[in-house]
């Protein structure tokens, strides 16, 4: 057994098909984003085929109203191409949920599915909703809920229906089980 349970654990690190590397952002003050700075940047590659970096920015500390963009970086061809991209801009508060995320292949196609979430807030920090983007490839799609609501209506992008039900299933099973308020 104790020579059983490090081989199972080295077994899974071998198989493990998505890596996530954190850096400090200044790491990234090189790097092409959009904004003045960085509020969060994650990288997550699919080893041997993918490399991508995540960054949400902001503009100046203060500006009214708030300003954020979140761009998803892939590695092509040895250089770094913005492949999807949302920018939201909001009378108040933009906030990055840091530590809510989540990385991986959902379908197996050796590309990086990547989930975050951020808030908008008035500008006395209550919170007025909660909004979710999920990246595949060039694609975004997303999931929001609001205060007004009670957190009990969400609202889809468009092009959430076309996720195939596995990819969904998994997104909504994140989304419903988050602490929205």
């Amino acid at each position: 057994m104790k020579i059983l349970l490090p081989m199972m654990f080295i077994g899974t690190l071998m198989n493990a098909q998505v890596s996530n590397i954190v850096r400090n952002p200044d790491s990234y003050k090189n790097f092409p984003y959009e904004g003045t700075r960085i509020i969060q940047v994650d990288e997550a590659n699919s080893p041997d085929n993918e490399d991508n970096v995540f960054i949400f920015s902001k503009i100046e500390k203060g500006a009214k109203p708030d300003k954020m963009t979140f761009q998803r970086f892939t590695k092509v061809g040895g250089d770094w191409k913005v492949v999807a991209k949302k920018q939201i801009n909001y009378d108040g508060i933009i906030s990055a949920w840091g530590q809510r995320k989540a990385f991986a292949d959902y379908d197996k196609d050796k590309s990086i599915d990547a989930l975050f979430i951020y808030a908008l807030n008035d500008y006395n920090l209550k919170q007025q909703s909660v909004h979710l983007i999920f990246s595949k490839k060039d694609k975004l799609y997303e999931i929001s809920t609001s205060a007004e609501s009670g957190y009990t209506k969400d609202v889809y992008s468009n092009n959430f229906k076309t996720l195939p039900e596995s990819i969904k299933s998994e997104i909504l099973e994140y989304w419903n089980k988050l602490d929205k308020e």
